[in-house]
């Protein structure tokens, strides 16, 4: 009985520790699949695709038969197609000046401005002497030049703007293509003592040089413009250079403008390249936007440059996806700056 007893408690003892022994393999099994399940979140997390989860965002551009306008649109639709919860919408103005002044109080998110404009927001000086420094401003990046473009009649002789005389549309007031023109007529020599300059907007000048109640007129836009482009399809037209002693002067009385060529072939008539002045032109942001959503403008405007040359020939610099990134005369938004950084496109 004694034998009997003592083999069923060695028995007990035997399954109490297989049961034992059981248990902590059940543990460890269960625990693998929560780690493993926990490494695969993280990792899921860190490849998630950016998602935009903020308002819808304003980008200025400008009266809306001109090049700056058609810029922001395409920017615009850009931003939303490609920046996932993104939506932006254009929105016409004045043009540089008032984006600048918006974009540095928050009124909008975005503006097209060009370069000169923006220096002179920036520093507080030009038109914005009596406004004060706008110092919010900072770019995402260039997306096209705009170029001093004059035109005259072929019939006049003229082929730089030194040889022309009489009458010359300057562009809008308070515009862009106003402080270039006259900057570029003073450095030729030409002013108000003897010439007549007057304001026009840029589809006026144009049909005034057509039929030839005006001598010149200019346009300081992306090429080509299009309302050079109409008269000189109607007329026989020229562009009117510079010398290359001109443009010296002309880029050092301003640190926004570069030396720059009107391509040969650009207008109709055209058949060599004009030597000519221009400004980058760019996006504009306040210094406020999110890193995140700067390095995302910055990153789908690299990406996405062909397709915005393909649906608008006026970004053909953007071919060089340096343009984008360098020489700006104002500070690029520090999200944009890293990922330009990031790609080893900026200087």
């Amino acid at each position: 009985m004694k034998k009997i007893v003592s083999l069923l408690l060695v028995l007990t003892m035997i399954l109490s520790l297989t049961a034992c022994g059981g248990k902590t393999d059940t543990t460890t099994q269960a625990q693998a699949p929560e780690t493993t399940k926990a490494a695969d979140t993280t990792t899921k997390a860190a490849d998630t695709p950016y998602e935009y989860k903020g308002d819808r965002l304003t980008i200025g551009g400008a009266d809306s038969t001109g090049t700056m306008y058609a810029a922001a649109v395409a920017v615009a639709t850009t931003f939303t197609n490609n920046i996932n919860g993104m939506n932006v919408d254009a929105t016409t103005s004045s043009g540089s000046n008032e984006n600048a002044l918006k974009v540095n109080s928050g009124e909008i998110q975005l503006g097209m401005c060009s370069g000169d404009a923006a220096l002179s927001a920036v520093n507080g000086t030009g038109k914005f002497a009596d406004k004060g420094k706008q110092e919010n401003i900072v770019a995402i990046g260039a997306v096209y030049p705009s170029l001093s473009n004059w035109i005259a009649l072929k019939s006049s002789g003229y082929k730089y703007l030194h040889d022309a005389q009489g009458t010359f549309g300057i562009g809008p007031s308070a515009s862009t293509s106003e402080s270039s023109a006259l900057l570029g007529l003073e450095t030729v020599g030409i002013t108000k003592d003897n010439a007549n300059l007057v304001n026009v907007t840029l589809g006026e000048g144009a049909d005034n040089v057509a039929d030839g109640t005006m001598n010149a007129s200019t346009a300081f836009a992306g090429v080509p413009v299009g309302a050079l482009a109409n008269a000189a399809n109607t007329k026989d037209c020229v562009l009117l250079g510079f010398t290359d002693e001109e443009l010296d002067k002309i880029v050092a009385a301003n640190a926004a403008y570069y030396k720059a060529t009107i391509p040969a072939g650009t207008y109709k008539g055209q058949d060599e390249d004009v030597p000519t002045f221009g400004v980058k032109c760019m996006v504009i942001c306040n210094k406020d936007l999110g890193f995140d959503e700067a390095y995302q403008m910055a990153k789908t405007l690299y990406e996405q440059a062909e397709k915005m040359i393909e649906g608008n020939k006026f970004f053909y610099n953007m071919a060089d996806k340096s343009f984008i990134a360098n020489d700006l005369p104002i500070s690029l938004h520090p999200g944009a700056e890293a990922f330009y950084k990031e790609v080893g496109i900026l200087k």
